[in-house]
């Protein structure tokens, strides 16, 4: 048996084809955090100078991601390091202070550096000030200097360890393992990221990896392993995404055995993949994300494929290793009728419906199709019923047998079938696809606008040591988190079922509501209750990228965790208390509403002027005159220099 390029080019086009926004994404995150693909990130780099020789309006964003990149963490970092060893700590201290002063005076509106948690993390990491606040952190503890320099190079070489091995390589497997499955399956699942998780063998497959690595370096010193080595090891990480449980040793002379006749054949495909890769250089890293890169990783998935069945025939006792059969063919609908027997029971079922009319014994008869479409549509329901809670029973079966149903049909690749369990996050225990009643939502409302009220509240507390009453009304609520939270559960009901999606929606939506309410409050009060102007990837000041961070988190736990839990206490309650305290919300909620119509609660802390009235320019200016201060002291706040001030 034998194959040509010209079959694997095919094949590997067909397949792109067939995945081909997926396996951008696999090689753009891939490119994106180092593993592979390097040359796409560095001809982004070049079409952000080039974008810098433009007007500077046009091109202000390009540029500040350029000089974020352009800083060198690792030089940065690795300088800082050096001047701690050397005792030249002073020199090195000016030397970040100076480049944290340069971006935060380049800062632009949308890529702030002067505020926010994005913000200084970015710019201890870019000019090596992290290092300053660790070792300032340690010898506040440690009175050695010679112990604190030891952990410093612990903890760095750790860290680097961490990110090269057990993030940056072992991607190298999650790839590999996706790309595969793409050549069998119509659909492949983005659980399919955490792969190495879910069979909990990613710390064995970093070790293989790691031990891999040694021996190409040393091999790297001869002259033989220059040219040859790489090839011999090169399947190492499609056999780890195959069987993850094989040892170091095994996987690597496995790899070897494999590449013997084939690693002239190699070199060659390596050099027939240069004119693609100049010219995804050429158009500034574009074709290399859209078509060169996915190109080649479908190529070399069809050349491992191949290898691999022909050394089967040659040796058939490797099959003990090589034991991934579904990945490369599918298997019978027997197999998988008897495998997945209780999906299809399910799917033969027929879906759930709610009886409407059944409430308390058919009281409730009226509007009973617009009571359908806010159930099907939005989960919302009047009143709890017991047709009710046998529908979400059935239904939280119905969804957990539905993730199975692509498998259990052929279109993905069947987990159960696979040789080591995978193990699932199950939020169905929570009944997240239940509906809500009215009183219900209500609650959740308000438990939320006071959640948000105590955690505004506290923070101001933790960074200004004074209580400040947070929000435009005067009552423990801020309906900003309330509404956002209710939102959240009612329009994109249709997304629980996807967590990953729903993440993003949620981000989107808060997004949405948080920029529109600051429109809102600043044209009807002339005020602005936030202002996120320095911070690290803002709108308008309105939003910003740590703040949707925290809203899509927030988003998630509220849709999986909260909202079911809380409603779960709720309907606990009798419907006349939980009537009678909603009412009682509700009247209160509306009276502090018209009173803070006309008298918004406002002051220090709680609310600054909007952008075109001198208060509002003053208080920029004081704001200006911290964000100094902080970039000249933020990276070592020792107690002798606060005290200094």
């Amino acid at each position: 048996m034998d194959f040509k390029r010209k079959e694997l080019a095919k094949n590997a086009k067909k397949n792109l084809k067939k995945h081909y926004w997926l396996l951008v994404a696999v090689c753009l995150f891939a490119a994106f955090i180092g593993s592979e693909f390097t040359e796409t990130m560095e001809a982004f780099k070049s079409l952000s100078n080039v974008g810098n020789t433009g007007v500077q309006g046009a091109t202000s964003i390009e540029t500040n991601v350029d000089n974020i990149a352009n800083t060198s963490i690792t030089n940065s970092v690795g300088q800082a390091i050096g001047a701690v060893i050397t005792g030249d700590e002073d020199f090195g201290r000016r030397q970040s202070d100076e480049l944290v002063s340069e971006a935060k005076l380049n800062a632009t509106n949308v890529m702030g550096r002067t505020r926010g948690v994005f913000a200084s993390l970015v710019n201890g990491i870019t000019s090596g000030g992290i290092v300053f606040t660790f070792v300032d952190s340690l010898s506040s503890v440690i009175s050695s200097r010679r112990a604190v320099v030891l952990i410093l190079l612990i903890v760095a070489l750790m860290v680097y360890v961490f990110i090269t091995f057990f993030i940056k390589k072992t991607y190298l497997v999650i790839s590999r393992r996706i790309v595969l499955e793409t050549r069998t399956y119509d659909a492949v699942p983005p659980g399919k990221f955490m792969f190495l998780l879910r069979v909990k063998r990613w710390m064995k497959a970093s070790w293989v990896l790691i031990v891999n690595n040694v021996y190409e370096i040393l091999w790297s010193l001869t002259i033989v392993g220059i040219f040859v080595k790489h090839f011999s090891y090169m399947l190492v990480p499609y056999i780890i995404a195959e069987n993850p449980d094989m040892k170091a040793n095994e996987a690597i002379t496995l790899s070897r055995k494999m590449m013997k006749g084939y690693k002239w054949r190699a070199f060659l495909y390596g050099l027939s993949f240069i004119g693609w890769t100049v010219i995804g250089m050429a158009t500034l890293g574009v074709v290399g994300v859209l078509f060169v890169n996915p190109y080649k990783a479908a190529f070399y998935a069809e050349f491992y494929a191949n290898v691999r069945a022909v050394y089967l025939e040659k040796e058939p006792e490797a099959v003990q290793w090589l034991n991934d059969s579904y990945l490369y063919e599918r298997p019978s609908e027997e197999q998988l009728k008897n495998v997945y027997a209780d999906v299809f029971k399910l799917i033969d079922s027929p879906q759930p419906q709610i009886d409407f009319d059944d409430y308390h014994n058919s009281r409730i008869r009226r509007l009973k199709k617009l009571r359908v479409f806010l159930a099907n549509i939005f989960g919302i329901i009047l009143i709890n019923s017991k047709a009710e809670l046998e529908f979400e029973e059935k239904k939280k079966e119905m969804l957990r047998m539905s993730k199975n149903k692509a498998e259990a049909v052929g279109k993905a690749y069947p987990a159960r079938l696979f040789n080591l369990k995978e193990h699932r996050v199950d939020l169905e225990n929570t009944v997240y696809m239940r509906n809500y009643s009215i009183p219900s939502l209500i609650l959740i409302f308000f438990s939320l606008c006071f959640v948000g009220w105590i955690w505004e509240v506290t923070l101001h507390l933790i960074s200004s040591h004074t209580f400040v009453n947070r929000g435009v009304l005067h009552g423990p609520w801020l309906p900003i988190y309330g509404s956002g939270g209710i939102l959240i559960l009612i329009c994109l009901k249709k997304l629980r079922n996807k967590p990953v999606v729903e993440f993003f929606a949620s981000v989107v939506l808060c997004g949405f509501v948080e920029y529109f309410t600051s429109l809102y409050l600043e044209i009807s009060c002339g005020r602005r209750w936030w202002n996120y102007n320095g911070y690290f990837l803002n709108l308008n000041g309105r939003i910003c990228a740590e703040g949707l961070l925290v809203f899509g988190l927030g988003g998630v736990a509220i849709v999986y965790i909260i909202a079911p839990l809380l409603d779960n206490f709720f309907r606990k309650i009798k419907l006349r208390v939980v009537g009678a305290v909603c009412a009682a919300l509700i009247v209160a909620f509306v009276v502090d509403m018209v009173y803070s119509k006309k008298n918004p609660n406002t002051g220090k802390g709680i609310s600054t002027f909007n952008d075109n009235t001198p208060e509002y320019m003053l208080a920029e200016m004081y704001q200006g005159a911290e964000d100094r201060y902080e970039a000249v002291s933020y990276t070592h706040l020792t107690l002798p220099t606060i005290l200094r001030v």
